[in-house]
């Protein structure tokens, strides 16, 4: 992917990792008026940035396999059941949202695997595979001190991920990569928290570590996507996923504004009567994509939204 510079600030976004002959993002923090361990993490952080090995330590690989897999065109639906096989958690949620009610139209029942990935396809498979390794980074004991932080950006991702998924379905945008943006859009959180969390860094009340987390977790999120493989399309949106609070959001592409307005109109449905929701509607009523009002297509569409949303989760 080459997310440019031009292109990151043209969405406010601090510019991703280019080649090595061009500039590279950098962090800069007061050194002197930070706690040394925020300090290390922020040059582990702009070193990642510079050499593109971001990692989440802990992150289950299942999700990557199976993206490098589903990559090759020659991928049989064989070799893709095998590889599901060898995550057992994984069978059994995919087993589960075969069976929702947002899946079965039928009303018939399957027992097998294989069935499940014709049933759902080799896309959404990837977004369920990215559902469950977010889901099992929540379970892991060394990070049972940041648990509460981990089940927020679980819940969050999925219920982003359903929005962007239906309203993408009904307007004719890619919806199983809408899925896909919306599941990993938290990703640059999920990286800052597990790396705090190694280095023993106090993220309560410390307005050093929210300015980071704030104007860095998008681009972190995106060029962790690049790294993974996924379309420029989809990294670039999540690059651009807080573009709709700036004031230059005019070039932002239907698929990025699509997961901006999602993520934007689920960071305030459940608090209709505060000034941010009322903020968030005035932004949101112009938003349309191809043609359609996105506030008119999410009431429609509530029903579905929430169906996806319990299946994935």
């Amino acid at each position: 992917m080459d997310f440019t510079k031009e292109k990151a600030a043209t969405h406010g976004t601090p510019a991703l990792q280019a080649d090595s002959g061009t500039d590279l993002p950098v962090i800069e923090i007061d050194q002197e008026a930070v706690d040394a361990k925020l300090g290390g993490l922020v040059d582990t952080l702009n070193k990642d940035l510079r050499t593109g090995t971001l990692d989440i330590p802990g992150f289950p690989d299942i999700a990557m396999r199976l993206n490098r897999a589903l990559g090759d065109e020659d991928a049989s639906v064989r070799e893709i059941v095998q590889l599901i096989n060898s995550e057992p958690g994984l069978v059994s949620r995919l087993l589960k949202i075969a069976n929702s009610s947002a899946f079965t139209k039928t009303g018939k029942n399957i027992a097998d695997l294989q069935s499940a990935v014709n049933r759902l396809g080799f896309k959404f498979i990837l977004s369920a595979a990215n559902s469950y390794s977010l889901k099992q980074m929540e379970r892991q004991e060394a990070l049972k001190p940041i648990r509460p932080w981990l089940a927020e950006i679980w819940l969050n991702s999925n219920a982003v991920a359903a929005i962007s998924f239906v309203v993408a379905k009904r307007i004719g945008l890619m919806s199983n990569e809408a899925m896909v943006a919306g599941l990993l859009h938290r990703l640059g959180h999920l990286y800052l928290l597990v790396q705090a969390q190694k280095r023993g860094v106090n993220m309560q009340d410390d307005a050093a570590w929210d300015a980071i987390v704030t104007e860095w977790h998008a681009t972190i999120a995106a060029e962790i996507l690049v790294q993974w493989g996924l379309p420029a399309f989809v990294a670039e949106a999540v690059g651009s996923q807080d573009a709709l609070t700036n004031a230059d959001h005019c070039e932002l592409t239907p698929f990025a504004t699509l997961l901006a307005s999602a993520k934007l109109y689920n960071s305030v449905r459940n608090r209709q009567s505060s000034e941010e929701a009322q903020r968030a509607a005035e932004i949101l009523a112009p938003v349309e994509l191809w043609g359609r009002s996105f506030l008119t297509v999410v009431a429609e569409s509530a029903d579905e939204i929430e169906e996806v949303r319990s299946a994935i989760s």
